[in-house]
Order: C-alpha cells, then structure tokens, then sequence
C-alpha cells in the first residue's frame, strides 16, 4: 500500500482533503465558482467544468503523472459528473444536471491504473477550469480587421462547417487574408479547425498556475522556463532583477541540483512574507514566450489552440461585426483602476455601458495584467464580464494569447495533447506542435497596453496585425492558455 504526501493546487477551484486509500485509489473535496450547465434551448448550449489531472513524486525525485483509469473512475457527489479521456491522462469534473452557481465541496475518488510500489510518494492534484466549446460550424473573419481572414473572393467572413481540409486562394470556397498572407494550397484535415468540439480554459495562465508547474520540475527545466537562474537568492523575481508589470513569481527557496530544485512563490508586494493573500497568485501571468506555454500544456496535458480555435472561442456561431472584440460589440471601456489589487477578490471601478465590454487594455496604470476573470460574476452579463461567447474570459486584452497560425510552420500542427511528462531539458517534445525556433506561433487578442483607435484594434478578434511576429521572446504583454 502506498503512503502519501499531499498537495493541491488550483486557480479559483479550491482542492482539499486529498487522502490515498488502497494501492491505486486518490480522493479530494472540490469546489469552485460560478459554474453552469446549458441545455440544448439555452445559447450557449454549453457548461464548465474543471480539468483535473494527478502528479506523484518518483524514487528519482521527479514528479510524473498518474494514468487515470478510464473505467475506474468514481465519485460521491449527486450533483457532479466525470467525463474520462482515452489517454488517461486526467479527468473532467462537470456538473451532472442543468443548472447555474457556486459547486459547493463535492468529494471525488479517482483511481489509477497499475500499482505503485510499496513506499511513500507524494501526491499533487491539479485542478483547470475549462469551459466546452460545442462541435458545430462557425465563421473566421470579419473582412475589414488588419489582415483579416476572409473569402477568396471578396472582403467577407468565412464559413467553417466540418473539418475537412481547406483550399487557400481567390474564389468564393476558399481561405485568403486581407493582409498578412496564408499559405497556399489547402489548410490540412488534421489542422484542427475548430468545428469539432473542445474544452478551453476559463481563464488565461495565472501566476500561482505557473508556480504550481515551476515547482513540478527539476533545476534543469526550471533553468528553462524562468529568466533567473534557479540558483538565484532567496525573493529574486523569476523573470527580472525586479518585480516588472505586475510579474510577482519569485524563488522562495534557491535551487541546488535537479536533486534540490529551487522553490517559487508568489509576493508582488516583494515583502518578507511569501504567498499572501494579496500576492497576485490569481494574476495573468505575463513574460512568457512560446516555449514556456507550450512546456506549460504538455506538462498540463493539454495543447495549443489555433488561430481559427480562437475566433470560435470568441464568437461562437455569431456571424462576425466589424472589428468586434471577444463580447460580441466593436466597443471597449478600460478596465484601469483595480480595487482589492493582488488579492483573489480583485475587480474594478469601472462598469461597462449597454453595448460596451470590459478589457485591461490601453496604456493607462497598472501597467501589467488584472486578476483572471476579474470582472466576472454570478450576476455579471457578456459584456460586464469582458466574456467570450462561450464563457472563457479575457480571450481579449489582459496579456496576449499565443496560438498556432497559418504560415507554412504551422500547419504541421495536429491536435496531439501533451503526455504530461517534460522532458529533461524543460522543452516540449511533441513532434507536431511548433518547435523551439516556435516558428507557426503568433499572437491574437491584444494585451494590457494595445490600442484600439481607428484600424488599429489588436484587441479585435479578428485582427492578425501580429500574427507572425514570431513568439520567441518573454514580452511583458504575453501569455496564454490551452485547449483539450
């Protein structure tokens, strides 16, 4: 039987009472906020849920992850469901029955396939909130955005309805851009679209979520996917000398050796006290170019969306308006005057008008990324929550999302999901995703500091002014999130 030390970790889905029991079986009490399940009558006919995937510490002292067994799962919850996945590499924890609100603490037992051996291991249970994105046809475009995608024939959207490949050129069934060019000849089968379904994550990387990976690694991986080396004193900043735009990831215990990793944390007001409550672990996390969010999803056994994925996330089935932003009107205020800042309870002075969404963009203080799904509630409309059609938040403005392109690179891309183990030298290794030159990666959705007057609106779902502006970069304005 194996004994266990626990951990667990989450962003606004809170993972208590975590106990092993027998040779293959994990259980946990779970809740998180602002949940819903839509029937097929309600748009979006969609739901949340959380993405839950299980590490454990190996006799070489790295963590790898538990294959969940697809016909062991179990729960004792009336009020929740499972969704497995054939890889085994998480689970999905959704609600059973329709319905809107606060998941109050469910407890859930998962079981593993094989046996570990007879020892003490330690245990971490990750939690992801995700939001569904239903199979079905959407459009890509809206003519008029920065090189926009558009029909071959005319300055108009496009209509996406399988996943079958797509031709590029100048006739009314084929893909073009009003700028920055596509490749030529056909979109392959195995791009992934966006017709068919997927989950996405509610909310962009958060600054603990990226702790949480940073201190699954060993030295050498971390030495990778930080700008300070792991050996750095006690409170250095992860990604400056300094504390820069609101990045507050530190090293709250220097590293050694792949044996002695270092130990982050967050403290954004870079006192004495480590992981306070109004430290900005719930914060965007900034500073991270292609290589981090892609060794970030295969870590988390997820993968990177596409640029066409996005435009759905944002729009659903809508046909687009002109130079719309991710809430469905072409008109924004700035979320600028944070209150509660740092703290998981961080929202905003401002209160968007009748056709108007919410966004950190501009060049006005703070001159950093806000709290994940800061201005979203239980009460909160698409426009007052700065949402997606879908639910995911801030797909514009907070820090730019990073996805995969169509230039030549990226189509190469298929929707292979991460296995969960990084390799060695803390970069990922799946063959299809761009590699680390990240050449097929680009950038969509805007940040905390893009402008919105005239043409130039980086924060429009269908601009793609910076859509090669190659990801190799850690930019103040950059991170990401990952679709399954």
């Amino acid at each position: 039987m194996a004994s266990a030390h626990i951990g667990s970790y989450a962003n606004n889905v809170h993972i208590s009472n975590v106990q092993v029991s027998g040779n293959n079986k994990i259980s946990f009490s779970i809740t998180w906020e602002n949940s819903w399940a839509l029937d097929s009558s309600s748009a979006p006919n969609n739901h949340d849920a959380v993405w839950i995937f299980v590490k454990y510490r190996a006799a070489n002292g790295s963590w790898q992850p538990l294959d969940i067994s697809s016909n062991a799962a179990d729960h004792h919850s009336d009020s929740l469901a499972i969704e497995t996945v054939p890889d085994g590499m998480g689970v999905f924890i959704k609600r059973k029955k329709q319905g809107a609100g606060n998941i109050n603490s469910a407890t859930v037992s998962l079981q593993w396939s094989g046996y570990l051996y007879t020892g003490t291991f330690d245990f971490k249970v990750f939690g992801i909130e995700m939001v569904w994105v239903p199979k079905g046809s959407f459009y890509v475009g809206d003519g008029v955005s920065d090189s926009a995608l558009q029909r071959g024939d005319k300055k108009a959207p496009f209509f996406i309805n399988s996943e079958n490949s797509i031709p590029t050129g100048n006739d009314s069934l084929s893909l073009s851009s009003t700028g920055a060019a596509i490749p030529g000849g056909t979109i392959p089968q195995a791009f992934p679209k966006g017709y068919n379904g997927f989950y996405c994550m509610k909310y962009e990387i958060t600054q603990d979520q990226y702790v949480d990976f940073l201190n699954s690694l060993s030295y050498d991986q971390q030495a990778a996917r930080v700008s300070t080396t792991p050996d750095a004193a006690l409170g250095s900043f992860a990604f400056g000398s300094t504390m820069g735009n609101r990045n507050g990831i530190v090293i709250e215990t220097s590293g050694i050796s792949n044996t002695q990793p270092a130990v982050f944390a967050c403290n954004s007001d870079a006192n004495s006290v480590f992981n306070d409550p109004d430290d900005g672990e719930t914060r965007a996390c900034n500073f991270l170019n292609w290589n981090d969010l892609a060794a970030y999803l295969e870590w988390a056994a997820l993968r990177p969306m596409t640029e066409l994925e996005f435009e759905k996330i944002c729009r659903g089935p809508n046909k687009p308006l002109g130079r719309e932003f991710a809430w469905g009107t072409p008109y924004a205020i700035d979320a600028n005057t944070p209150v509660y800042d740092g703290t998981d309870s961080q929202k905003v002075k401002e209160v968007p008008g009748a056709d108007t969404g919410i966004a950190s963009y501009g060049y006005s203080a703070p001159t950093g990324p806000l709290r994940a799904g800061f201005a979203a509630s239980l009460t909160s409309n698409r426009l007052q929550a700065g949402s997606s059609y879908y639910g995911a938040m801030e797909m514009c403005g907070n820090v730019w999302e990073m996805c995969v392109v169509l230039t030549k690179a990226g189509l190469n891309f298929t929707a292979t999901t991460g296995d969960g183990n990084l390799p060695p030298d803390g970069f990922a290794d799946i063959s299809s995703w761009p590699a680390k030159d990240c050449n097929g990666a680009g950038y969509k959705g805007g940040a905390w500091n893009s402008g919105i007057s005239g043409q130039f609106r980086d924060l429009a779902v269908s601009d793609r002014f910076y859509i090669t502006l190659i990801p190799d970069t850690r930019r103040n304005t950059a991170g990401g999130r990952g679709v399954r």
